[in-house]
């Protein structure tokens, strides 16, 4: 449309100039000296020029119209057709060069992967799909304060540019009014359901909770949520010192409590071995029947070598020299 506009001014100065051309007089360029044919080329030279304004206006304006009924797409983007009056005559979204009219406007949306980053204290900025901006302050089950460093990627599909135009008109402000209020909402609102020790140990909870809200929040919007990344949970140092006190803690008493279960099979261990050590001496010692000795007995003798065997009750007595 701004084409169109410059295209007609031109086209109009053209015209006024080429007629204050024509009626410059050829008496003026001769002083009253000049002949009648030097008169005659003059004023033929004076229309030359003034049909060559003329027809150069015409052409640049014509140039310059053209250029605003052609517009072109690059892969990953979408364009919504918007008339004159404001309303949206459709979309296109095939890459390439796209025919059309002077009163049209091709308002374009990134359709690939866009981000949304909030970190730290950084300014805001919103470029097409994506922002950058402030870390998000969140209060958790516990009712403690941290702020988050948090990114979403995410796409757009192209059949959903039309309905977002007429709800919201450029991509930036479908961004900076939606997007950017519906993140900070949808983290605060999870980080509610955890309390400060989850949030500090295990992110990839709270992560996955923040990406099935928002998937569900956008499917109807035409958004498609690729991935969120949490950065960073900072609590206070306060609170980040006495999660730190409290885990020592925790780990002294895990390990006293594995020393103590180490004693107790040990001290198991020993009376195993005892019990054993005394069953067997029981098995032992019932097994030692009369009878049983006797055989003993027996059998040592006769293994024996060199042995003087003394019968009971007799007083031996053994010759000396």
């Amino acid at each position: 449309m701004v084409q169109l506009v410059i295209a007609f001014i031109i086209l109009i100065a053209a015209a006024v100039l080429a007629g204050r051309v024509s009626r410059v007089k050829p008496r003026s360029l001769g002083h009253g000296q000049a002949s009648e044919s030097d008169r005659q080329q003059a004023a033929k030279s004076i229309r030359g020029l003034s049909s060559a304004i003329a027809l150069g206006g015409v052409g640049i304006a014509v140039a310059i119209a053209a250029t605003s009924c052609v517009y072109s797409l690059d892969v990953g983007e979408v364009a919504v057709i918007r008339n004159l009056g404001g309303s949206v005559s459709g979309s296109q979204s095939e890459a390439g060069f796209h025919a059309k009219a002077p009163w049209q406007s091709a308002i374009k949306y990134d359709t690939r992967n866009n981000l949304i980053n909030f970190y730290g204290d950084t300014d805001y900025e919103t470029t097409g799909g994506s922002e950058v901006g402030k870390q998000v302050s969140i209060n958790d089950k516990s009712g403690a304060s941290a702020n988050i460093d948090i990114q979403v990627n995410y796409s757009l599909r192209p059949n959903a540019a039309v309905s977002l135009y007429r709800d919201y008109g450029s991509q930036e402000n479908f961004v900076s009014k939606y997007i950017s209020n519906d993140l900070r909402s949808v983290t605060r609102e999870i980080a509610g359901k955890y309390d400060t020790i989850t949030m500090l140990t295990d992110r990839g909870s709270f992560t996955r909770g923040v990406q099935k809200a928002l998937s569900e929040k956008w499917k109807g919007m035409g958004l498609t949520v690729e991935q969120v990344s949490v950065q960073d949970v900072r609590y206070p140092k306060e609170i980040t010192s006495a999660y730190a006190a409290a885990q020592s803690a925790e780990v002294q008493k895990r390990k006293a409590s594995n020393e103590q279960e180490t004693a107790k099979v040990e001290a198991e261990t020993k009376r195993i071995k005892a019990q054993g050590e005394a069953d067997a001496n029981d098995i032992l010692n019932s097994s030692l029947s009369e009878n049983v000795l006797r055989q003993k007995y027996i059998d040592a003798l006769s293994n024996a070598k060199n042995l003087t065997v003394v019968p009971d009750g007799s007083v031996p007595m053994v010759q000396t020299k």
